[in-house]
Formats: C-alpha cells, structure tokens, sequence
C-alpha cells in the first residue's frame, strides 16, 4: 500500500469529509436509527476515499458476526460471504481490533475464497478498521478498492469508523456492558426489520433490495419518519403512517 505524508486536511475532499462527520452527527442527533446511520456511514466512504464500496458488521450479543449496512449490492454479498464462510479480513480485524489490509487478494492468502469471491466483483484490495471504543471491538468497516489507497485515507476510515462507534454505544462498553449488549441487539433487530422491509418491496414491485432500500428511505425523508419506523409498517401490513400510504402505491 502506498502511504503518503500529507495529513487528513490536505485531502482533496476535505470538504466532504467534514460533511460526513456533520452528517453523522447530525443523524445521531435527529433521533435516526443505528441501521440508517450505519448505512450513511458505508456511503460517505465511498463519497470520501477512493474506495468502490463498503460494508459495515457488527458482533452480535452470541458473538456472531452480523452485516448491517453496505454500499451497494457487492459489499453487501462479500460480507455475507465472510459471515457465511467464517473468513474475510473483518473478522480478523474483530478479533485483533487492529486495521487489516490486503492489497494481493492471493487465492494463497489468508482467506482464498474470500480473496477469489473479491476480486471476481473487481476489487483488486480490501481494507478492514475496527469498531471500537476504549479497547472493545464492536464490530468492523470493510472496505472495497479498485486500487490501494493511501494510508491517509485509511485513517480517515477509522475516524469514520470511530465517530459511528460513539454514536452507537453511547455508552463506556467496559463499565456499561448491559447498556452495550441491548443496543447490538437493537441494531440487530432493526437489521432484521429493514431486510424483511426490503423484501417484502422487493416482491411487490420486481425491484432489488437495493433500491427497496432507497424507497423505504426517501419515504421516511418525505414523512421526517424514522426508517425502521417505516420498515415496521411495511412488515406489518400497517398504512397508518404517513411514509407507509406512499409506500402503498406504484413506486417511481
């Protein structure tokens, strides 16, 4: 990987890193729920650093690995892919809580298949930072290149990664185990939800979940309803919200 001197500031998109972090912040403070913020987190990435796609998992209560928000449909495959198989630099990042990166993706590297799997979507390196907050690990971002990036860039990623993790556990994960432990199983639960959501959407008007996704989104947006709000109505076959009525009709 090549690495560069320069800071995080002299970036080119340094406008829009600092518009990631307000938007961060800004979501938190809004009320807007772990998934959606996870989700904004794997898109201001790519919009940020020259990265193609990013997924984001969490460790669930049972210590299992959970993919919670993604990029776009190939982020979403590789890290089910890793769940699924039990390899893939994120869970290696989770359970060293330090960056992993891979820039060979080798069929003899650590994780063949997961390797294989990559670079057949075009990704030619991949990079994971952990989720973490005073030593524990949380969960990891997995980043997708279609080229190494910069280790300033990597950095970045961990800021990101960092600003999200606060505004998760909202709490110290070393004193405040319960309060931890409850809010990943939120996050979880809400996951859970989104997915039923997007494919209930999916069926009903033959599109993909991702843009299921976007619809449940933009219907929230139009309505200031929260998302899983939104996906909960869609679930239960509920259209007294308002973003539900809009979601009732023919998408467009």
């Amino acid at each position: 990987m090549t690495t560069s001197t320069e800071s995080t500031f002299d970036l080119p998109d340094a406008s829009k890193l600092a518009s990631a972090f307000v938007d961060l912040a800004r979501s938190v403070n809004d009320g807007k729920d772990m998934v959606e913020v996870f989700s904004m987190l794997a898109e201001r990435c790519v919009t940020v650093l020259t990265v193609a796609a990013c997924g984001i998992l969490v460790i669930d209560p049972m210590g299992e690995l959970e993919v919670i928000g993604s990029s776009n449909h190939s982020a979403h495959l590789l890290d089910l892919f890793q769940v699924q198989n039990v390899e893939g630099p994120c869970l290696q990042c989770c359970r060293t809580g330090t960056a992993v990166v891979d820039t060979e993706l080798s069929a003899n590297g650590p994780w063949p298949g997961f390797a294989t799997a990559a670079r057949e979507q075009g990704y030619v390196a991949v990079y994971a930072v952990p989720l973490a907050a005073r030593g524990i690990v949380v969960g990891a971002l997995n980043l997708f290149a279609n080229q190494p990036i910069r280790a300033d860039e990597l950095a970045v990623a961990q800021a990101l990664a960092d600003a999200a993790t606060i505004a998760l556990l909202q709490a110290d994960p070393r004193e405040d185990e319960v309060v931890v432990t409850r809010r990943l199983r939120l996050v979880v639960e809400e996951r859970n939800t989104i997915e039923q959501a997007k494919g209930v959407l999916s069926q009903r008007f033959s599109i993909d979940a991702q843009e299921a996704f976007v619809q449940l989104r933009r219907a929230g947006e139009r309505t200031g309803t929260r998302l899983i709000d939104v996906a909960t109505s869609v679930v239960n076959r509920d259209i007294s919200y308002d973003a539900a009525r809009l979601l009732a009709n023919p998408i467009e």
